[in-house]
């Protein structure tokens, strides 16, 4: 009997689940590293607009500070009011790899909301 054949025949049968696996991976990895990132630059640029509460072109100051850390952003929608900051990102993964860029499946969401109460900065999710 034939061991090689065998074992070739079973390989091929499996490689196909194999890498269904290792992509679906590395696409769960892109997702959970591109909402990191818009979740870090929203709490950045929150916390740089409650030091800043008072001046007078404060919105665009934030734009700018979330472009230059990110450029390709294809949502910034930012709100200031009563003294409270709310900040929504999203984002699409881009990477040529991406199986779920071909069925555009994955937008990243960043909405966090920020204020001074008693004192302290609060960044919270909305």
């Amino acid at each position: 009997m034939n061991n090689k054949g065998q074992s070739l025949v079973t390989f091929v049968l499996i490689l196909p689940i194999i890498l269904l696996i290792l992509f679906t991976v590395y696409d769960i990895g892109n997702m959970v590293l591109l909402k990191n990132e818009l979740d870090n630059i929203n709490y950045i640029a929150i916390n740089y607009g409650l030091d800043k509460l008072d001046d007078n072109n404060l919105e665009e100051k934030l734009n700018d500070i979330i472009v230059k850390n990110k450029e390709d952003i294809d949502n910034i929608q930012i709100l200031i009011e009563n003294n409270e900051i709310n900040i929504l990102l999203e984002d699409r993964i881009t990477n040529k790899l991406s199986l779920i860029k071909k069925i555009n499946a994955f937008n990243a969401k960043s909405n966090l909301v920020g204020y001074i109460q008693d004192e302290k900065k609060i960044i919270k999710k909305k």
